[in-house]
């Protein structure tokens, strides 16, 4: 298998994976924790609240997420498009190989030709 076709493989793979994800979120899941002050002016934290935060036009969203039951289902939707955002850099750098590949192909045929001279007959 030459470097193209085993190119062309990688790409094919990549595409079917990344046709089986379905459910991806960007951002991220942190904790957040509230301090508060008690009546005798001690403080006191309250907490670990589960945070959901992504970016959106330049601006950072946040969403308390009040089921805990749903923090591992952010948790892997976050993962997959990590997981979709390496897929598609990779598929950006093996479609530029391709790209380099056809068009130094393509220089190899047009200077593999031979130069034809025009003999001029003598008369």
């Amino acid at each position: 298998m030459n470097r193209l076709e085993a190119l062309k493989a990688r790409r094919q793979e990549i595409l079917e994976e990344l046709a089986k994800l379905h459910e991806i979120r960007r951002g991220s899941i942190t904790e957040q924790y509230v301090e508060t002050t008690r009546k005798d002016g001690t403080p006191k934290r309250r907490g670990p609240y589960p945070l959901y935060t992504f970016k959106e036009k330049g601006k950072t969203i946040s969403r308390r997420l009040t089921d805990r039951d749903l923090v591992p289902v952010y948790r892997s939707q976050i993962e997959k498009f990590r997981r979709f955002q390496d897929l598609t850099a990779e598929l950006l750098v093996i479609g530029e190989e391709i790209s380099d590949l056809v068009v130094s192909e393509q220089d190899v045929k047009k200077t593999s030709k031979p130069k034809s001279r025009s003999k001029k007959m003598p008369r």
